[in-house]
């Protein structure tokens, strides 16, 4: 593919300054050129990460804990590289797409090969990025490269918990919380057809049916249920969101259950848990090995994203501000033509 031969300028979103989805702008500029260690990839591709929005705000979200915010907003400048405006322009870190261009030192990867990734450094929503191989996997055969683009980042904290932490067994009872987001629906399927644990969903009542459907045995609505008070016990609370609190669900884990949270800090009670044996805090691998495995499981049908809304690179504003309802249904994407 040779597209880059004949264009020297893409669109792609840039964040200027700090603030709501409305700073974000469509934009040309020049296509980055890799160097001999890297390659160039034409970018189909991306998905919202509640990292995107933490980026352009350049401080905490108003849910985050009062006490926690003016700790919060500088830590988030600092790594978007500036404190009165962000250095990495371009957000955006999941990517699907078509190799162009490779490095003379790059020995593993060629032109056309499809491929997915995380980006560290970001700068994803926009037509080509530069990237290492080594943050590089084989695209799911299986999937379209927005659907592609739907992993990173999705997958990767459910994978963490389940895979590094949990370990469920065959049979054992697992709750998550957040069933029904970008989290959850990955986390539903793998506690269900990689692990074979009973597998119960906690999400609205709008999302009941889809929830089931990729995998949940049982369903709770949380707008008519407490689902810690009803005397089950699960050998995982895996809190997908962070909207509970350990010292809430103790009471229905299991004596060596574990709960495990993406975001200790949302509610700051679970901060007095952390030296706790039951309770966790996950971390998100991206890494090339992961989303290789990730792929394998995609591939054989185990589990496949969920995707809530495509918009296009110029929508991308309107793909934040609906991200920030926090009601979306699985993965929101971004599709790079």
């Amino acid at each position: 593919m040779k597209e880059t031969e004949n264009k020297r300028k893409m669109k792609a979103v840039i964040c200027p300054k700090y603030g709501p989805a409305k700073v974000l702008k469509l934009t040309e500029i020049d296509i980055p050129h890799p160097n001999e260690n890297e390659v160039l990839i034409r970018n189909y591709g991306s998905s919202i990460n509640t990292v995107d929005i933490l980026y352009r705000l350049g401080k905490a979200p108003k849910r985050l804990f009062w006490a926690f915010r003016p700790l919060i907003g500088p830590a988030i400048r600092h790594s978007a590289g500036g404190f009165r405006k962000p250095k990495k322009r371009i957000p955006g870190f999941g990517f699907a797409g078509e190799i162009v261009s490779v490095g003379k030192e790059v020995k593993n990867w060629q032109v056309g090969n499809h491929v997915y990734g995380y980006n560290p450094p970001g700068g994803t929503y926009t037509e080509f990025i530069v990237v290492s191989p080594s943050t590089l996997a084989k695209k799911p055969t299986n999937l379209s490269f927005q659907e592609a683009a739907a992993v990173p980042g999705g997958a990767s904290p459910a994978l963490s918990a389940f895979r590094d932490i949990a370990r469920p067994k065959k049979g054992q009872k697992v709750l998550i919380i957040g069933a029904s987001g970008g989290i959850g629906t990955f986390a539903v399927q793998m506690a269900k057809y990689i692990y074979e644990a009973e597998v119960t969903g906690v999400c609205g009542s709008t999302n009941l049916d889809m929830v089931q459907e990729i995998g949940a045995d049982f369903v709770i609505d949380y707008h008519k249920e407490d689902y810690t008070k009803n005397n089950k016990k699960y050998d995982l609370i895996f809190d997908a969101i962070g909207a509970g609190t350990f010292s809430k669900c103790r009471n229905i884990l299991t004596a060596e259950g574990l709960f495990v949270t993406t975001n200790p800090v949302i509610r700051p009670k679970n901060l007095f848990h952390v030296n706790n044996s039951n309770f966790r805090v996950c971390k998100a691998d991206d890494s090339a090995d992961a989303l290789n495995l990730l792929r394998e499981w995609i591939e054989s049908g185990k589990i496949k994203p969920v995707i809530d809304t495509v918009y296009s690179l110029s929508q991308t504003a309107e793909a934040h501000r609906h991200y920030e309802t926090g009601h979306s249904k699985g993965r929101v994407v971004i599709s790079i033509n």
